[in-house]
């Protein structure tokens, strides 16, 4: 599911299942790797964010909170615009020759007239 669709079961069994064992780092990586695989680390944030007041899971949601958050860092800086290539030299070139041309065109329409 490449659209990152809210409704994903797996991640929906997933979360379940970090649910029951919540002190298990194991099955957090599991989930959250999921997630960044299906792209619904939004909604596994709001799952998390629900629980940072509990105050049995609120230290751990935080935590797990904090990873998403330098997961998805770590995905806009891959995803960067790369450098762009050199222009090809045959628009280079057809590029100062119509400027030369307008120049031209420019000087003789100012000084060619007297």
């Amino acid at each position: 599911m490449p659209d990152g669709d809210a409704n994903d079961p797996v991640l929906d069994a997933l979360w379940a299942r970090t649910l029951e064992a919540w002190d298990d780092d194991k099955v957090h990586a599991a989930l959250i790797d999921h997630a960044i695989r299906v792209q619904g680390l939004p909604d596994l944030a709001g799952r998390y964010r629900s629980l940072v007041d509990d105050p049995d899971k609120g230290p751990r949601a935080k935590k797990k909170l904090d990873a998403i958050v330098i997961a998805a860092t770590q995905m806009l800086m891959s995803m960067k615009t790369p450098k762009p290539g050199k222009t090809p030299l045959p628009i280079l070139l057809s590029a100062f020759g119509i400027c030369v041309l307008l120049l031209a065109w420019l000087a003789w329409g100012l000084w060619g007239r007297h």
